[in-house]
């Protein structure tokens, strides 16, 4: 496989670059970038060196393709050349083409099959279809010895990989051939043309081999460029399985213009600053207006991406940032706030599309221009990039059947509001979903991450018959809530509700939940200026125990950091926040905090059967550090004369590898486990489950992932301590009989979502579940595995327990 590198002087362009000629390269030609310097302070620049890596890291013996933006970058990739060595420096050709142009032309030919050369002479060529003349027939229509009419059939019409077809095709003939007197042997001319379905394309050749090429161009248009046979019954494209469902319907897209900024200087910054202000504080009452709007219809939990937007909204370092460059640039309010915001994105990294959903609320009031989305006259697919939450939040699920995202994770805010609406969603699809055209017919399988195009009759009644099963499963589910939940065989499961307030206490309880497995208690502490005292979160935490009905709550102390901050809590900037100052370790930093929580927690425990759990444990020293404050603190209300819970079961959690490594050890401490899946995911596959490049990675069904919760599962028991799974897996009845043949025996999920987990555990026996996991722990894959449990997915026929 041909390699190639992009040496740019910006790191930003060369990785953008690079990008575009990933998506035309089909996974065919090996790229990768080699932008800037590794100095902060100068980053502007090329480095020799980095080149170097670039080069080793995509070599092959067919070849490596530099390509140099201009100056230094040269330079550099000749002393990298040098540095290579003689033998394989021979296999690399350094290109002078046009650094956006040549990438894309280069990578479309080497995925179509070209040759090093080949690929070479394409990009420097690559100008040609933008400079008048240059694409021009090189011989008269009437010197012409041959020439053929022909309707292009495919649907997607002359896109990058047929287009790269073409050209390798006319090549192989001794003749010189135009398509509507464009050169055939150009990929930028082809693709120049903007070809569609159902264009007439005259072709026309000269040489000794004429007839021949024309007949074979002519041959392959007509085939469907080779894309009949994928198309016919139905083209179907695989993403992430974001949210269950089954979804029919015409595809809408729907695109957003960003606001419009004019750059213009300002002569009064007091004024602008007094704009932006005004824009904020109207921003924060649409967001308040989010906040209770998402907490009334789907939920705290979920609606929780709205206060952390809040709390964007107070950061008084990016109010403080955006006013001196009002004092020091003299730009608008729009530009400053823009910049600012843009800038904190880049810097955070992580949830960077809620930071722009909500900055994006500010410019709408600064400029004017309304977010208007699109009306919908019928029920429909959307599809579009990405969402932001607050777009999600406006969907009306009786018109909105599914959703088709280019980029996103199953774990991004925006799906999961989707999710708890009931709304079927395929991520990260990549761009060929803009490709299609407004009122195409497109079925969504949210559960398997599967997307069909224009299904035929026979695919759309399959696809009817599984909604029908899966509403009626729904149904089955919410009509046996109640019941406790068990295998097919009688092996007793507890589920229990992920909760982040008193309201969904309630909800709980009404969902079938068998107790609180995890009680997320940050809804105190966001949205304030200071941290609750201990009677107001004493207050919220007896409320809670006691509508739960003596049903147990385990409470988790306050988990801030990675994507959570507060403004009372310095953390500070960290290059990697998620591996920074986060959880347990804030709270044995913030004694005063950690001290006051306990107190409440071990009193609302006086008469309740209340837990404690611990967040983000990597270490015996932690636990144990935390069970001696736990001794000081019911020591203190022992001399008080406070009731309180003694003895009370202190938990860990398990979300990191450190933890899984030490289980057998923190068992022999702690009262039982609870597996935190969210992050353990993403920590076990170096894979950051925000970020859509990568979130692919970040997949429970890696058998890594399983063997992590295994052990967990298996320290457990020899320890004879309890172990429970919350987060996202713990709730895709996918993932189902995997975890009961683990032997897990509580789930813990959104309160929602219990009732379709409880008729997902009764559909499997503990025997079936666990030779179901003995062979998913032998897979080599996550598809391999995914393939497993939907081909061993049981009939969806109910089965009520007796």
């Amino acid at each position: 496989m041909i390699g190639m590198v992009v040496v740019s002087h910006s790191a930003k362009l060369a990785e953008g670059v690079c990008e575009l000629a990933r998506q035309v390269g089909q996974g065919r030609v090996r790229i990768a970038a080699a932008g800037g310097t590794a100095d902060p302070e100068n980053p502007i620049g090329t480095d020799a060196f980095q080149v170097l890596q670039a080069i080793e890291s995509v070599y092959s013996e067919d070849g490596v393709l530099v390509l140099m933006d201009l100056g230094s970058a040269v330079l550099s990739a000749e002393t990298a050349l040098e540095m290579l060595g003689e033998e394989k420096s021979s296999r690399v050709e350094l290109c002078g083409a046009p650094l956006v142009e040549g990438a894309v032309a280069a990578a479309t030919l080497g995925g179509a099959g070209a040759s090093l050369a080949e690929m070479a002479l394409e990009a420097r060529n690559a100008l040609a279809g933008k400079l008048a003349g240059e694409s021009a027939c090189p011989t008269k229509s009437d010197a012409c010895v041959c020439q053929a009419q022909v309707t292009l059939t495919n649907r997607l019409g002359l896109h990058a990989r047929p287009a790269a077809q073409i050209v390798r095709l006319a090549r192989r003939y001794r003749a010189q051939v135009t398509i509507d007197n464009v050169a055939a042997s150009s990929i930028n001319g082809v693709l120049s043309l903007r070809a569609r379905q159902g264009h007439q394309l005259r072709i026309c050749a000269q040489g000794a081999e004429a007839r021949e090429a024309v007949a074979a161009l002519v041959g392959f248009i007509e085939s469907g460029c080779g894309e009949m046979a994928r198309e016919e019954p139905v083209a179907q494209a695989g993403g992430i399985a974001a949210s269950a469902g089954i979804a029919i319907g015409p595809l809408v897209k729907l695109r957003h213009a960003a606001a419009e900024i004019a750059a213009r200087a300002i002569g009064n910054p007091e004024a602008e600053r007094q704009r932006l202000m005004a824009a904020v504080h109207g921003a924060q009452e649409e967001t308040r207006a989010l906040y209770e709007w998402s907490k009334a219809h789907i939920g705290e939990d979920e609606a929780g991406i709205f206060d952390a937007q809040s709390l964007f909204l107070e950061d008084p370092e990016l109010a403080g940032a955006v006013s001196r460059r009002l004092v020091e640039d003299r730009v608008g309010a729009e530009s400053a706030w823009q910049a600012e915001t843009a800038k904190l994105a880049d810097r955070i990294g992580f949830r960077a599309a809620d930071v722009a959903d909500v900055a994006a609320r500010v410019l709408r009031r600064l400029t004017g221009q309304a977010g208007a989305a699109r009306v919908l006259r019928e029920p429909a697919i959307l599809s579009a990039h990405d969402l932001a939450p607050s777009e999600v939040k406006d969907f009306d699920p009786a018109m909105v059947l599914g959703l088709c995202l280019e980029a996103g994770s199953a774990s991004a805010h925006s799906v999961i509001l989707a999710r708890a609406m009931g709304i079927p969603v395929v991520a990260g699809l990549g761009p060929g979903v803009s490709a299609l055209a407004d009122g195409t017919i497109v079925a969504v399988d949210g559960e398997q991450g599967t997307v069909w195009i224009s299904p035929d009759a026979g695919q759309v009644a399959a696809l009817e018959d599984r909604r029908r099963e899966w509403l009626a499963a729904r149904r089955e589910a919410a009509l046996e809530r109640h019941r406790p939940a068990a295998t097919r065989d009688g092996h007793r499961i507890r589920v229990f509700a992920n909760i982040s307030g008193v309201e969904e206490a309630a909800e709980a309880v009404a969902c079938g939940a068998e107790g609180v497995g995890v009680l997320r208690t940050e809804f105190l502490f966001l949205g304030r200026a200071a941290a609750p005292g201990e009677e107001e979160q004493l207050a919220a935490y007896r409320a809670i125990a006691e509508s739960l009905g003596g049903r147990p709550l385990t409470v988790r102390t306050l988990d801030i950091g990675g994507d959570k901050r507060l403004p009372y809590v310095e953390i500070g900037e960290e290059a990697n926040p998620f591996l920074g100052w986060r959880g347990i370790r804030v709270m044995l930093s913030r004694r005063d905090l950690f001290r006051t929580q306990l107190r409440a927690i071990l009193r609302a425990g006086a008469a309740q059967p209340v837990e404690l759990l611990l967040p983000m444990i990597a270490s015996l020293d932690e636990l144990r550090e935390t069970k001696a404050l736990v001794g000081e603190a019911e020591a203190e209300l022992e001399r008080e004369g406070l009731p309180f819970r003694k003895n009370m079961r202190i938990g860990v959690m398990i979300e990191v590898p450190a933890a899984v490594a030490i289980a057998d050890q923190l068992a022999r401490e702690a009262s039982f486990f609870s597996i935190g899946s969210n992050d353990l995911i993403q920590y076990v596959m170096a894979a950051d489950r925000t970020n859509s490049r990568v979130a692919p990675l970040a997949d429970p069904f890696e058998v890594a992932v399983l063997r992590m919760i295994r052990q967990t599962i298996e320290a457990g028991r020899a320890a004879g301590i309890d172990v429970a799974l919350c987060g996202e897996l713990a709730a895709d009845p996918l993932a189902t009989p995997l975890l009961l043949g683990l032997g897990l025996e509580e789930f813990s999920v959104s309160a929602p979502l219990i009732p379709g987990v409880k008729r997902a555990i009764s559909l499997w026996s503990a025997a079936e579940a666990e030779g179901v996991a003995r062979e998913a722990l032998a897979m080599d894959s996550s598809q391999s595995v995914r393939r497993l449990l939907l081909l061993r997915r049981p009939s969806p026929e109910p089965r009520r327990q007796p």
